[in-house]
């Protein structure tokens, strides 16, 4: 808790450090956040009373009607907070008063919000973002709401130069440690919350909010600090050239062959024979899976060990398969033009047992350029199991059973998603970069090879 030197006496601050989350709330700490845009006043006062840190967050307002006010950083006020010897560290609150709020999707788009701001304001690389859950959600809700949130968090802001925070009681931050997120806001403060009522502190903690006054007019909550995040004093803002999100959607679909104008959200059939489907769809709005990692797109190329770790684990492909497949990924890439993004992947199975693999790519930036609005291609491919040559069912696999048996099954299963994934990256790929289904029939015998070897 980051208390006075042991003393061997169990005093006050002991005592309340002990019994409630707060702890005594009259210790000297470093460092506080405040929802108010600082003026020169604010900061000496603070300086007076001995803060050296300072939370502030990166976008927003707070209060409603004429209360309303804005909230949000600015390259202005972190100026004069710097000339005072001060730091500061960034936190993002758009929401997150409500157990709704928290899913996977929201997560990745708060995310890529986050991290824009901080390099407008010149945060350098290494900054730490704080992601607010802001309300007391039970033990029981956190693995389907606030858990998927933050590994979409992860998963946007891996594509920046900052790493992950977790504001919020300390059950959140605990989970929030095993996930991955870097550094812990807690939430103390709040002691009645039940994600602050028996709960050790995170091992990761960097700050620990525990009461809150007014500093001259200025309400503030003070702020405990490990030392783990010393907060930021430097400053180089990023100024990005920027490329037509419509452009880049043109280019999409040349790069599939298709001279149309960019429609959003419509499909278009790029092949559609008995055994294989492939659409695309321009979506202009952030888009990740709701369960399969987003995996990184960086200077035109995938993140190539976590993609064949997917393709190894959840798709299920052994052997030469696997370099195959990413090879011709990168591909769909480099004819895509992006140069920074991500894509997930969702695979599903019918009754009937029909495979569909959905690639999402959610596009940060082509040509080198950061697209002026939001952008995904939504690459869909449908596919049925039977062999492409003969028209019969792959040998082994019988669809009803393996639909309704998991365990017992379970290697016919995996041949067949397998199989499917094969048949439809490399189906996307060779369309994607000019091939014809001939160049297909012939690739597709040499992964099943590797697959079944595996």
């Amino acid at each position: 808790m980051n208390l006075p030197p042991f003393t061997g006496k169990s005093d006050l601050s002991v005592i309340k450090g002990l019994l409630t989350s707060n702890g005594n709330t009259d210790r000297d700490s470093i460092a506080l956040d405040t929802s108010a845009q600082l003026t020169d006043k604010d900061i000496a006062n603070f300086k007076r009373y001995g803060f050296s840190v300072v939370g502030r967050y990166l976008t927003g307002s707070v209060g409603t009607g004429a209360s309303k006010r804005n909230k949000y950083l600015t390259s202005d006020e972190l100026e004069r907070i710097t000339d005072a010897g001060l730091r500061v560290f960034p936190i993002y609150e758009d929401g997150g008063y409500e157990i709704e709020y928290f899913s996977r999707n929201r997560g990745y788009q708060d995310g890529i919000t986050a991290a824009k701001k901080a390099a407008e304001l010149g945060f350098p690389s290494g900054t730490v973002i704080y992601f607010a859950v802001d309300v007391d959600i039970q033990d029981g809700d956190i693995e389907g709401t606030v858990v998927p949130y933050m590994k979409g968090v992860i998963d946007a802001v891996k594509l920046s130069p900052y790493e992950p925070g977790i504001y919020g009681t300390r059950n959140v931050c605990l989970h929030g440690e095993e996930v991955g997120m870097k550094y812990s806001f807690v939430a103390d403060m709040s002691y009645g919350w039940s994600g602050n009522l028996g709960f050790r502190m995170p091992t990761n903690w960097a700050f620990d909010q525990f009461t809150e006054y007014p500093i001259g007019s200025t309400d503030i909550d003070q702020v405990a600090a490990s030392g783990k995040d010393a907060g930021v004093n430097k400053f180089s803002p990023q100024l990005y050239g920027t490329i037509s999100y419509r452009e880049v959607a043109a280019d999409v679909l040349k790069g599939f062959g298709k001279s149309v104008s960019a429609e959003f959200n419509k499909k278009i059939e790029l092949v559609d024979i008995p055994s294989l489907k492939i659409s695309v769809e321009l979506v202009n709005s952030l888009s990740v899976a709701d369960e399969s990692p987003a995996i990184t797109i960086s200077n035109g190329k995938l993140d190539s060990i976590s993609f064949a770790n997917w393709l190894q684990t959840s798709g299920h492909i052994k052997g030469n398969g696997v370099d195959a497949v990413v090879n011709e990924a990168n591909k769909v890439i480099s004819s895509a033009s992006i140069t920074n993004g991500n894509v997930a992947i969702e695979a599903s199975i019918n009754n009937s047992g029909e495979s569909k693999l959905k690639f999402i790519y959610h596009i940060l930036e082509a040509k080198d350029k950061q697209l002026d609005n939001e952008l995904s291609v939504v690459i869909t491919v449908t596919s049925k199991p039977t062999d492409l040559f003969t028209g019969t069912k792959i040998p082994n696999v019988d669809v009803p059973k393996l639909v309704t048996q998991s365990q017992t099954d379970q290697k016919s299963w995996e041949t067949l998603i397998g199989f499917s994934t094969v048949v439809a990256i490399a189906g996307v790929s060779i369309f994607i970069s000019g091939g014809t289904l001939s160049v297909l029939l012939d690739l597709i015998p040499q992964l099943f090879t590797g697959l079944l070897v595996g």
